[in-house]
């Protein structure tokens, strides 16, 4: 039953096969969203160098990826090339057409509007009286045929103009021109794109780049939807185009403008003669015409003027030969242009070129996008784990872990130990955190308690220049002296009473 209306409804059939990528689309976009969701918040600690496996695969995907894209541009570039291919042989169909309308133009005008003026100036000419009756009805009935033929041939002419006048291909062709070069201009700008990023997370994974690994993951989503989008319509366009190339020749006579008979579109594409086409009837009732055209005017140059002596009777006679060798010319051009082999050879070209290599980079560009789309959607999901992993805290003291691509030590690097909570949440005074460091001082002698505030006092100050309050952060710790600082090579001086207090304290 399904399958039965995909045959009879074939737009709904596309419409249901190009919402299969988008399907696709919308569940991958879901399922990247949980696992953000789930673990945007994961500040498990991980090993120095559980990150190089993520590295390889996302290099690995990133090459990968540039081979798709790879493809379908190679897969554009030669679509491109066989619509070309069809265009030209729709160009030389559109010539034929042109030649058929020109003819059929210049055999009307020649057996109608110019064939008038002459007609008159004989019948007027064979208006005077002549002693042997008989050769005047014999001239009389050759005029009659010739007026009679004349009219025929030229109605014959606007028969065959009239179905192809309101047919322009070479607009036509014009408008595949345009319509093919702006595809083939955003095709190489959509691949290029993808590629540009795939290229970027290389190098993103390669270069430790935190903030570029995030921008490009971006990147990659965007990527991930234009592909699958992509899918949707070369999807679309791969089952009509293969539908169409079962039988082309019918499909352009189905699709063919509707003031175009469709039995002859269908017998000038197939060449099949099982029946006559309306242009080839015409042309014979054409060809007929002018013969007796010619015939007539035969006898008339012969009779005439030996029976008559008016002056415009030959330049009328000249005047209906040249129109008749004329359309004579025509219909040998008409004969040949409304051959139908001659239109099936130019068809069956433009067929082949878009049936053969142009359904073939169609199929390619339509495997490439898939093939990104998929690799897109895992770039996207190592990117977001990778740079989940760089961006994990390490006990909660806002710094990062290893390097993105470190070789895993980390001993080189060293942070600071998180300070105490400040009770008010605001660092407190420098005298305040004086009076703190005294109440949780031992008792000392004046002169060992004068000193020690002595040397608070000096490396403090330098404190406060260097590290903007570390010292009193230490105060509130419960340190008994203040660590040193970097001071540009210069410290706090004691007087030598201290230094001697405090060398007698160590020993």
């Amino acid at each position: 039953m399904t399958l039965m209306i995909l045959t009879r409804c074939p737009g709904m059939s596309l419409g249901i096969l190009g919402s299969i990528p988008g399907a696709w689309l919308i569940l991958t976009l879901t399922v990247l969203l949980i696992y953000l969701l789930t673990r945007c918040c994961d500040r498990k600690q991980r090993p120095p160098k559980s990150i190089t496996a993520l590295k390889i695969t996302l290099m690995i995907l990133s090459v990968l990826c540039c081979g798709a894209i790879g493809v379908g541009l190679f897969g554009n570039d030669d679509l491109h090339n066989a619509m070309l291919q069809s265009i030209q042989a729709g160009n030389q169909l559109a010539s034929l057409v042109n030649t058929v309308k020109n003819q059929s133009s210049i055999l009307e005008e020649a057996m109608g509007s110019r064939a008038r003026a002459p007609l008159a100036r004989l019948a007027d000419a064979l208006d005077a009286p002549v002693a042997n009756q008989t050769a005047l009805g014999t001239l009389l009935r050759a005029l009659s045929a010739l007026r009679n033929n004349a009219s025929a041939a030229a109605s014959a002419a606007d028969n065959l103009k009239r179905p192809l006048a309101a047919l322009n291909l070479d607009a036509v062709m014009k408008r595949a021109w345009v319509g093919e070069a702006a595809r083939w201009a955003g095709g190489m700008a959509g691949w290029c794109c993808g590629g540009a990023v795939c290229v970027a997370l290389l190098a993103a994974a390669a270069r430790r780049s935190r903030r570029a690994l995030l921008l490009l993951c971006v990147c990659a989503l965007g990527a991930l939807v234009a592909c699958w989008s992509a899918s949707a319509v070369l999807t679309a366009g791969a089952v009509a185009s293969a539908d169409a190339c079962q039988e082309p020749a019918r499909a352009v006579a189905h699709h063919a403008p509707h003031h175009l008979p469709v039995d002859m579109v269908y017998y000038y594409l197939s060449c099949k003669v099982s029946r006559e086409n309306v242009l080839t009837a015409e042309l014979r009732n054409a060809q007929r015409a002018v013969v007796a055209v010619r015939q007539a005017l035969a006898v008339l140059s012969r009779g005439a003027p030996q029976m008559f002596t008016d002056p415009g009777l030959q330049p009328a006679l000249g005047a209906l030969g040249a129109g008749t060798g004329e359309a004579e010319r025509a219909l040998v051009s008409l004969s040949g242009a409304l051959e139908c082999r001659t239109a099936r050879a130019y068809f069956v070209a433009a067929a082949r070129a878009a049936c053969d290599a142009g359904l073939q980079a169609l199929s390619l560009q339509l495997l490439a996008a898939i093939a990104a789309g998929f690799l897109f959607t895992a770039i996207v999901l190592v990117d977001s784990h990778a740079w989940i992993y760089i961006n994990t805290k390490r006990g909660g003291s806002g710094e990062e872990q290893a390097p993105f691509l470190s070789s895993g030590s980390s001993a080189a690097t060293r942070s600071l130990p998180r300070p105490a909570p400040f009770p008010n949440g605001k660092p407190p005074s420098y005298s305040a955190a004086v009076q703190l460091m005294d109440l949780a001082e031992p008792q000392r002698p004046s002169s060992e308690a004068a000193c020690a505030r002595r040397s608070r006092m000096s490396g403090s100050a330098t404190l406060g220049r260097a590290s903007g309050g570390l010292g009193a952060l230490g105060a509130l710790g419960g340190a008994h002296t203040l660590g040193r600082a970097p001071h540009n090579g210069k410290y706090a001086t004691l007087s030598k009473q201290c230094k001697t207090l405090e060398s007698s304290d160590f020993y």
